[in-house]
């Protein structure tokens, strides 16, 4: 790969598809264990239901050490390769094996022996995908520092992550399905997949360079500077409302949609189309938006596919329940080119703030930045889901009904009340809605732009090699620090 070591200079497209294909991980691994994981460790393993939620919060309390330690870790990586590329290296070999044991059916005696096995199987891979994708987020900030060429290469990350979580909402069971030994389903699944997240880190490896002038960071373990630093940062505080506003949104729906199509739009079935058709549309806004973006600004994008998500959430609440699918399927198609803004920018926005984070401090803090940011999806996301499914309990939800029938056992769905109906509409709707709104607000106020980004970074690099910044004065400087911090 030649040099690419420069400011303001091209990347080439070769190297964005190769970097940008590392996120078939980030964005696929987590949709299969959300859709499908608890029920594995029900009905597959046979672990009994109270043993599930506790693997599940303590793969949480794992998470909030983990991720902000590993920016830490990976910002002060010293070795010939870098900072983040040994652990983009460790990352072929390390997801396959993770996501292949998690997906192991074991067959032990005990409920504790197949617990122990669970949670460290879940613990291992969540440690995994910390390893690899804190410093791979932390990479997306350092590949180019043109603002432009950021938007660009984020833009390709995440349509191979959208991408990915669309293949990972249909084939997982296909494959199970196909074989008439579940277990051994589950096995092939395992593998296919497990290759199709590990094999990408080769292209992402050797397609990237690190900068010369990214020197590591020589410092110990600091609570403050991994928790409290970055909230000091006016930008970073924006950005991270921005992140938690789409991401939260995006996690939600998707767990509540199940729910809508098989009680309220009585159409079970529909549901991969819809959900497909929603994801398609959300890849084919890419472009769009990242033109926005050139054109005017990463948040004036951002907004525009934000007031599109809050006026389908809107329309969908309004929509009876005798409505004919093909409105459902116009809705999906309408919200999924609102989600695409959603979805990209708070991306393409983090190499930006990780340089005023630079401005802050004298020094690189991607990792840092990377850590708490997926520290905080992670944990916010968790929240929300248990708040959700809390909601549709209090609220009435029936489970299905066990019946025996020729002596063999059958699931007997139930009509919901009206409340729970009423519930997921709300869901569906309002909570996008409220988030919207959040993100509008904290796009509204962020304070970077391509005008005052380009001034920070012709200043920082001055800073870097010891000399004085020329056409600035130190009163200019001033008053960007108190823009921008």
């Amino acid at each position: 790969m030649k040099n690419e070591n420069n400011i303001h200079g091209k990347i080439s497209l070769k190297t964005k598809l190769l970097f940008g294909a590392g996120d078939i991980f980030g964005g696929g691994a987590f949709n299969i264990i959300n859709f499908f994981f608890a029920l594995f460790l029900t009905d597959v393993i046979g672990l009994n239901m109270i043993y599930v939620s506790p693997v599940f919060l303590i793969g949480k309390i794992w998470d909030a050490v983990t991720d902000p330690f590993m920016g830490t870790i990976t910002d002060g990586t010293k070795s010939k390769l870098g900072r983040r590329r040994p652990y983009f290296l460790a990352g072929i070999i390390l997801i396959f094996i993770s996501f292949f044991i998690l997906w192991y059916p074991v067959d032990f005696d005990t409920q504790t022996g197949k617990f122990i096995y669970v949670l460290f199987a879940y613990l291992f891979f969540n440690t995994v995908v910390t390893m690899v994708m804190v410093p791979y987020q932390a990479m997306s900030a350092e590949i180019s520092l043109d603002y432009n060429e950021r938007t660009s290469v984020n833009s390709i990350r995440l349509a191979f992550s959208l991408g990915s979580s669309l293949v990972c909402a249909v084939i997982p069971m296909l494959i199970v399905n196909s074989f008439a030994d579940i277990r051994t389903g589950y096995i092939v699944m395992a593998m296919v997949f497990g290759l199709l997240f590990s094999l990408p880190w080769l292209g992402v490896f050797f397609s990237t360079k690190e900068r010369e002038d990214f020197k590591p960071q020589k410092r110990t373990v600091n609570f403050k500077a991994m928790f409290i630093d970055p909230f000091k940062i006016k930008s970073f505080r924006y950005l991270l409302l921005m992140f938690l506003a789409a991401y939260l949104s995006m996690d939600i729906v998707s767990m509540i949609f199940a729910y809508y199509m098989k009680y309220y739009v009585l159409e079970p079935g529909a549901l991969s189309m819809v959900l497909g058709v929603l994801l398609i549309v959300e890849i084919l806004f890419i472009p769009f938006y990242a033109f926005i973006a050139r054109k005017k600004s990463k948040t004036f994008a951002f907004i525009i596919g934000a007031i599109i998500w809050a006026f389908g959430s809107i329309l969908i609440f309004m929509l009876p329940q005798s409505a004919p699918l093909y409105l459902v399927i116009i809705l999906a198609a309408l919200i999924g080119s609102g989600v695409s803004a959603a979805a990209v920018i708070p991306h393409t926005l983090f190499g930006d703030v990780t340089d005023v984070g630079e401005l802050a401090y004298s020094e690189r803090r991607e990792g840092s930045f990377s850590g708490i940011i997926t520290f905080a999806r992670k944990f916010a996301s968790g929240i929300a889901v248990a708040f959700v499914t809390f909601l549709l309990g209090v609220t009435g939800y029936l489970n299905p009904e066990i019946i025996l029938e020729n002596g063999v056992e059958k699931s007997v769905e139930r009509i919901q009340p009206e409340s729970v109906l009423l519930t997921i509409r709300i869901i569906i709707s309002f909570v996008p809605l409220v988030l919207m709104a959040l993100g509008i607000w904290a796009a509204v106020k962020y304070p970077l732009n391509p005008e005052n980004h380009r001034k920070m970074i012709d200043y920082l690099t001055a800073e870097r090699k010891g000399e004085k910044l020329q056409g600035m004065t130190s009163e200019e400087i001033e008053k960007l620090k108190e823009e921008l911090i």
